[in-house]
Parts: C-alpha cells; sequence; structure tokens
C-alpha cells in the first residue's frame, strides 16, 4: 500500500510538470451530474469481499476559481463481526484552484453504518490537493488528501467508540469517453480498535489499513475529451 500512495505522488508531479499546451483551456457546462458504482476491497476495515457501492454526485464550477462537489452512495457491504450490514456516505468538498492545473481542496464526509447488532456514525474531515492531467487526449484528475481523525473515546456517551481513522487517500480518474470516466481509489489509514471504558488509561491498540475501490461514473450532460473539466 505504501507503493501505491508514492506512485500516486509520483503521478501527481508528473502531471504538475508536463507541458501547459497539453492541457487545452475553457471549461465545459458549468454543472455535471454523475451516476457513481465502485467495486473492490474494504477487508481492512473489517467487511466482508467483495465492496460494491452505488450513488450520484454532482460537480459545480463557481467562476474559474472555485469548485463544489457532492455526494451520496449507498453500500450493502456485510461487516465480519454481524455476517450483515448497509451503510450510507454523503461526501462533500470544495476546491480552489490556486492554477488552472493545481487546486487545493478541503471535504468532509459523514458515514453510517446499521448492523443488527449495533449502529455506528463517523464524521471524516479532510484537507490535500488536486491536479488536473492529460494523457493521449483523455483529460483527468489526480486527488490526494489526508483524513484528520474525530469522535468519542471514552465516557457515559461514547458507548460505541470512534475508530479515530486518520491517514491519506488517493484517486485518480480520467474521462475516457465523452459520458464516462473511470478511477482508481486507494487509502491507508489508522484505525483504533475498541478499548476498555472502564480503564481509560489503558489506552487503544491499533493498526495501518487499507482500501483499494475501481470506480465507473456516468457523466452527464458529458464533456469533450480534449478538454480539461
Amino acid at each position: 500500500m505504501n507503493r501505491a500512495i508514492k506512485l500516486l505522488l509520483v503521478v501527481c508531479l508528473f502531471a504538475g510538470s508536463s507541458g501547459a499546451q497539453a492541457l487545452p483551456a475553457g471549461r465545459e457546462s458549468a454543472t455535471r451530474w454523475l451516476l457513481d458504482a465502485e467495486t473492490g476491497s474494504d477487508a481492512g476495515l473489517g467487511f466482508k469481499l467483495p465492496h460494491v457501492a452505488f450513488g450520484t454526485s454532482v460537480e459545480r464550477s463557481m467562476g474559474t476559481r472555485v469548485e463544489l462537489q457532492a455526494g451520496v452512495s449507498f453500500s450493502p457491504d456485510k461487516k465480519y463481526v454481524t455476517n450483515d450490514g448497509t451503510s450510507l456516505q454523503m461526501k462533500s468538498m470544495g476546491l480552489f484552484w490556486v492554477a488552472p492545473r493545481f487546486a487545493v481542496t478541503g471535504g468532509l464526509t459523514r458515514s453510517n453504518l446499521w448492523t443488527s447488532q449495533f449502529d455506528k456514525e463517523a464524521l471524516l474531515p479532510s484537507v490535500g490537493i488536486a491536479v488536473r492531467e492529460h494523457i493521449e487526449d483523455l483529460p483527468g484528475r489526480v486527488y490526494i488528501s489526508y483524513i484528520f481523525p474525530t469522535g468519542c473515546q471514552w465516557g457515559a456517551n461514547c458507548p460505541i467508540q470512534s475508530n479515530r481513522a486518520m491517514g491519506p487517500v488517493g484517486y485518480w480518474e480520467q474521462r475516457v469517453q465523452r459520458h464516462l470516466r473511470l478511477g482508481l481509489q486507494m487509502g491507508y489509514y489508522r484505525i483504533l480498535n475498541q478499548g476498555n471504558p472502564l480503564q481509560p488509561s489503558a489506552g487503544r491498540t491499533g493498526a495501518w489499513e487499507g482500501d483499494v475501490h475501481v470506480v465507473v461514473r456516468y457523466e452527464f450532460p458529458g464533456g469533450a475529451l480534449g478538454k480539461a473539466y
């Protein structure tokens, strides 16, 4: 997984150093709607294989500098410990394009999990960067972000402790047809195990775990392969 993160960093540096002539200027529709589907592995996060999720999202350009993104997805993945479960994720992200090819990002994801034995909710704030790239007339983007830990650890109002997930996430996406995008997402997280609420001084153990998703997105109204988005 460390090699995968390093590869994404190399791609980001390559995209940033490519000639500007490889990235035609101009924007398309200010609002883009997408239908999203993904599959892969969330085994490191305690879910049975394979991971699948479906959802919808929207991207809205506010001039040439600001872009807003939002989306919701549903997953029927089963947890190992309960052999059931359904999940819902709601994501939002803002991008500020410092230069035509480079943006800084800030995001917030809310994740809800329902099982037969417990329900769980998590908020995942993140900051990062985005880079526009253009390879063989296929425009794309590279996103690299870092998730910060949140959630309760001890106390009467904390019956289920937060996993306090934190770590880097990379996503590489390209438009391969006018209405079709393909992407690869990889994350590497520090996740804490449940501790004994009667002995906070004992602390909590944790481990680094990862996930890998292949993403397919249908874009409407679609865009040209020769233009950045």
